[in-house]
């Protein structure tokens, strides 16, 4: 059994332009390739994709809430489970947290993220509001720390999961990767057991 065309392309996307976002944050914050305008352009880029790993997040964690999806394979042991039972719910939480804590600072710093230069992504309203400048201040020196080691351990995370499948593909030979890698003529059915509801 494998993974729906919706879920795949979800994860996908989501890999890509987290790695993405990433890489730029590393251009701009880390590297300084280049002069001060392509260094700016990398961080409004960083903006950017950082709005989108949030919206796709948002629309993956709906439709796996929705949906049923491939259980574990049964001879894993429960150490292994849960193991892979924690890394998925962690990179979840990064996946919504670190976007979120990104939107704050450029929000306390009054900044708009241009969404693929589609639309502007809104600042939070209640940051400008109810907020006094000292406040911004000191909520952006809690905030931006917060956001910089997420992005760290979540991309940690990342790399813990992609060498988790690499496991499963090439040492325990099953289909954990598989399933989730799109091929033709291959059609994802319903996961018709209620109780597979695993990571």
């Amino acid at each position: 059994m494998r993974y729906s065309p919706v879920a795949m392309t979800l994860h996908w996307l989501i890999a890509i332009v987290i790695l993405v976002n990433f890489g730029l944050a590393l251009y701009f914050s880390r590297l300084r390739f280049g002069d001060d305008d392509s260094n700016q352009v990398a961080y409004l880029w960083h903006m950017s994709t950082g709005m989108c790993v949030l919206v796709l997040s948002v629309l993956r964690l709906t439709w796996r809430l929705l949906h049923r999806y491939p259980s574990l394979p049964q001879d894993m042991g429960f150490a292994a489970r849960v193991l892979a039972k924690g890394t998925h719910g962690l990179l979840y939480v990064f996946m919504l947290a670190a976007p979120l804590s990104g939107w704050v600072v450029t929000s306390l710093r009054r900044q708009t993220a241009s969404m693929l230069g589609l639309f502007d992504w809104p600042v939070l309203p209640f940051i400008n509001t109810a907020t006094t400048h000292d406040q911004r201040v000191a909520i952006y020196q809690a905030t931006l720390p917060s956001h910089l080691v997420m992005s760290y351990i979540g991309i940690a995370l990342v790399a813990v999961h992609a060498a988790a499948a690499l496991y499963h593909h090439f040492y325990r030979r099953d289909d954990v990767l598989r399933r989730m890698w799109p091929r033709r003529g291959v059609a994802a059915r319903p996961e018709l057991n209620p109780g597979s509801r695993s990571a």
